[in-house]
């Protein structure tokens, strides 16, 4: 009777404070909201009282940073997830302006012209693919976000409640340890699943691929300069009513070389931050089922 007082004492405990974090890191979303209103309040005793309540509210953040450190987006993996994104961003709109340097040919109808029709059908199926890619990249920022703000507010505190639960409720008092064990492997599972597999993609990213993405987005880079330049001397040329015709063959290959640049970055994309989070997640689910049934099997 004891050992179950002070455990679920403890466990009371452990729900609370995970809470409290939980709470307290999002409330940092409003900091600036606070920043302002205290602002405003300053010169006033309302405004004294503001300050010294930010200066409690503020070592508790710093507690909820240290033990969720995305809360930050300007650090660790939020920083790279958005790095990503501003670069499939900006790759997509490079290819845009090909495209458009294409259709602006293609609309005027001159000689030869056709012959941009495949790359010009081609870049818009890219520029589909490109805008799915970004989504993606915010789809992982959003869910990194939630996941760490969840665990703390909820996942946690109910692992707690129901080992308590399970500490005054269940008959079978031997298999009360295996099913917190099995309680704590979930609650693990959905706290580290999701940054592990995204952490590891950033890395295989930055450190092993960086280089050849590097190499790629330069290219794709020089290639979108390039277009935005052809793009302002064919629109000049069309309002003079001049020929348009030399950049046929400068727009064909322009187009060509792009679509090969950014299939290359596509697939890579594809590889590191699909594939790669996917089957991370998918395995350590598989893993986490084996490991519960191995433990509850023993029972």
């Amino acid at each position: 009777m004891i050992k179950q007082i002070i455990s679920t004492v403890v466990l009371i405990l452990i729900g609370c404070a995970s809470f409290s974090i939980g709470f307290i890191s999002c409330q940092t979303a409003n900091k600036s909201q606070s920043q302002g209103s205290a602002a405003q309040a300053r010169g006033t005793g309302q405004g004294q009282a503001v300050k010294e309540e930010s200066v409690v509210v503020k070592h508790g953040r710093n507690i909820a940073s240290i033990l969720i450190p995305d809360l930050k987006t300007d650090k660790g993996l939020q920083k790279a997830l958005i790095g990503k994104s501003n670069q499939v961003l900006s790759v997509w709109e490079y290819l845009k302006v090909t495209k458009g340097v294409a259709s602006i040919l293609l609309a005027a109808q001159a000689t030869g012209t056709e012959s941009l029709s495949p790359a010009d059908e081609v870049m818009g199926k890219l520029s589909n693919l490109l805008s799915w890619a970004f989504s993606l990249m915010l789809f992982w920022k959003i869910l990194l976000t939630i996941s760490s703000y969840m665990i703390f507010l909820v996942v946690i505190p109910v692992c707690a409640i129901i080992i308590v639960v399970l500490l005054w409720t269940y008959k079978d008092k031997n298999k009360v340890p295996k099913l917190i064990i099995t309680t704590a492997l979930v609650s693990v599972l959905l706290t580290f699943t999701v940054p592990l597999a995204l952490q590891l993609s950033s890395i295989l990213d930055s450190k092993l691929l960086g280089s050849n993405v590097d190499t790629l987005v330069s290219s794709i880079t020089a290639k979108g300069k390039s277009a935005e330049n052809m793009d302002r001397n064919v629109s000049a040329a069309r309002r003079q009513s001049g020929s348009i015709v030399g950049y046929i063959a400068s727009a064909k290959n322009l187009s060509n070389g792009m679509i090969e640049d950014v299939i290359n970055y596509y697939m890579i994309f594809l590889f590191v931050y699909f594939f790669i989070p996917v089957v991370i997640i998918i395995l350590i689910i598989f893993l986490a089922r084996y490991f519960i049934k191995l433990i509850l099997a023993k029972s």
